[in-house]
């Protein structure tokens, strides 16, 4: 069962759209509360400032996960969704926050969490406590954003700037890293297992004095406290 018709600013809770095509709508400040999204397709819409709260953006008998790519989520609020393998590749989302999601999978490269301010670009997201397992972020400029208490196993964070970026208690085990900037970054009861310190610039990181051997394992250094 299809949707009604989506106006900017409405609410919508309990509702399952399928097959429904919202590119290139105007529907901000919307919110939607326990809806199921079927085969949909937001590509290039206007969502800025549109929470999300317990959706559901992909079902197992279909194979197309809900289509962001090029969206304005702008300030827009994903909590408690399911967003696994959905595509939000090229989105513009200054300001956009993601918490508690299941996103394993999702496409988040090349997208812009920018605010050009005079000659500076400050740049703002958050994703909070959410599953980016085999997720890739890659390519973005991320300098200064808030990062923490994710599962980013096996991520492709390839080209992305992390600088100064608050990552505390995430799970790094095997990311890609291939050109990361992390320098300045909060890294405190993160799993380190993912970062190799002979091609990464750690510099000024802040990390947990229990996380410097597994630092110096990677450097093939014996840590062994007997004397």
């Amino acid at each position: 069962m299809s949707g009604p018709k989506l106006e900017p600013s409405g609410q919508y809770a309990n509702l399952h759209f399928e097959s429904e095509v919202f590119s290139h709508q105007s529907l901000q400040d919307c919110r939607f509360e326990k809806c199921q999204f079927t085969d949909c397709n937001f590509r290039g819409a206007d969502l800025q400032g549109t929470d999300f709260s317990r959706c559901q953006f992909n079902s197992p008998d279909s194979e197309h996960p809900t289509d962001f790519s090029q969206a304005n989520l702008r300030q827009a609020v994903f909590e408690n969704c399911n967003l696994s393998l959905v595509g939000l590749t090229r989105i513009q989302a200054y300001g956009a926050r993601f918490s508690h999601c299941q996103m394993t999978g999702v496409d988040l490269s090349k997208s812009d969490f920018r605010l050009p301010i005079g000659n500076t670009d400050l740049a703002a997201l958050a994703i909070e406590s959410c599953d980016l397992s085999f997720a890739d972020p890659s390519s973005n400029q991320l300098t200064g954003c808030c990062l923490r208490d994710n599962r980013l196993i096996e991520c492709s964070l390839d080209n992305t700037n992390l600088t100064d970026a608050d990552m505390r208690g995430c799970d790094l085990h095997n990311v890609s890293a291939v050109g990361i900037a992390l320098t300045g970054a909060d890294l405190r009861g993160a799993t380190l297992q993912g970062l190799d310190p002979r091609q990464i610039d750690l510099r000024n990181t802040r990390i947990s004095p229990d996380q410097i051997g597994v630092l110096l394992t990677s450097l093939g250094i014996i840590v062994d406290e007997s004397v």
